[in-house]
C-alpha cells in the first residue's frame, strides 16, 4: 500500500498499468503523452487550495514508459492529450468513488486532445481507467475521498 501522490505510489500505477496483458493488446501502438493536472479546490487534504499537481505520462504499445511529478504545468509541446480537474474529483476516481468517464461528460474533468482518438480507442482507454480507479491499493493518511 502506497500514498497517494508519493514516488512508490506512482511506480505502483505504473506496475499495475504495465501488468494488464488486456491493455497492451488493446491499446494502440502510438506513443500518446498525457499531462494530468490536479488542481487545488479547497477538499482536498493532499493538494493546497491554491496549488496544483502536474504529471507526465508517455504510454506506448499499452505500457507506461514514463509517470512522473512535474514541477509545473507541461508546457503542451509534443502533447497528446491534457486531462485536468479538481484535486477532490481526481482523488475520488482513484478511490474508486466516481466514474472518469461520466465526470468527463458532465465537465468535472477537463479534456484536451484528439476526442476521435479517444473514441476510436474506447476500450482501452476506458480499461486504463478502470486500471487507476479501483486496484491500486492506496493508502489515505489525511482521509479516503469523499471530504
Amino acid at each position: 500500500m502506497s500514498v497517494i501522490y508519493s514516488e512508490p505510489w506512482y511506480e505502483d500505477m505504473k506496475a499495475l498499468i504495465n501488468g494488464s496483458a488486456d491493455l497492451r493488446e488493446r491499446a494502440p501502438a502510438d506513443r500518446i503523452v498525457l499531462s494530468l493536472e490536479v488542481e487545488g479546490d479547497g477538499k482536498s487534504p493532499y493538494v493546497p487550495e491554491d496549488g496544483a499537481y502536474y504529471f507526465l505520462l508517455e504510454i506506448e504499445g499499452g505500457r507506461v514508459e514514463v509517470f512522473r511529478p512535474l514541477p509545473e504545468r507541461f508546457s503542451g509541446k509534443g502533447l497528446s492529450f491534457r486531462f485536468s480537474a479538481p484535486a477532490s474529483i481526481w482523488e475520488s476516481v482513484a478511490a474508486g468513488q466516481t466514474d472518469p468517464i461520466t465526470a468527463g461528460l458532465r465537465g468535472a474533468i477537463k479534456v484536451r486532445g484528439d476526442m476521435r482518438f479517444l473514441m476510436e480507442n474506447a476500450d482501452a482507454v476506458k480499461l486504463l481507467i478502470d486500471l487507476y480507479g479501483s486496484q491500486v491499493d492506496t493508502e489515505w493518511p489525511k482521509g479516503k475521498p469523499p471530504y
